[in-house]
């Protein structure tokens, strides 16, 4: 069975409603920290003790959230499966939990050169992203 490479505007869209969901965790996190997540004050902002703690959990939650969906059978964050696409290696076998883990904080790399590793999914052949090129790793549509 041939692959069939997710196209760029099918991953934005999947990479917004990932977003999103690490977003509501992010802000059920600061409710319960007891910080105003969207409207911090300038004494918030002062104690950066609160939101560094914030950052921590949100960042270990999303890299934990994207490599245990994708290294799953379903092979997909919900925003991917929602989407109809999955996430394999090279060769189209399912990706462990350490190349998802990867690919992940590639993701930091992708995006520090000003979404540029993003960008470069919107070529072919295979439409990968560097975080993609980097792990290893492909996007598919099912």
């Amino acid at each position: 069975m041939p692959m069939r490479h997710a196209g760029f505007l099918l991953r934005v869209v999947a990479a917004l409603i990932d977003l999103g969901i690490v977003w509501i965790f992010a802000w059920l996190v600061s409710a319960l920290l007891g910080i105003s997540f969207l409207a911090a004050t300038p004494e918030d902002l002062a104690n950066t003790t609160i939101p560094h703690v914030l950052i921590s959990i949100t960042m270990f939650a999303a890299w934990i959230y994207f490599a245990a969906m994708e290294s799953s059978p379903m092979q997909a964050s919900v925003g991917k499966a929602f989407m109809g696409l999955y996430v394999t290696d090279l060769r189209g076998v399912r990706v462990s939990f350490l190349r998802a883990s990867v690919r992940h904080w590639f993701k930091l790399l992708s995006t520090a050169i000003f979404f540029v590793g993003y960008l470069m999914a919107i070529f072919p052949p295979r439409h990968q992203g560097l975080h993609d090129m980097l792990a290893g790793c492909l996007v598919l549509k099912r």
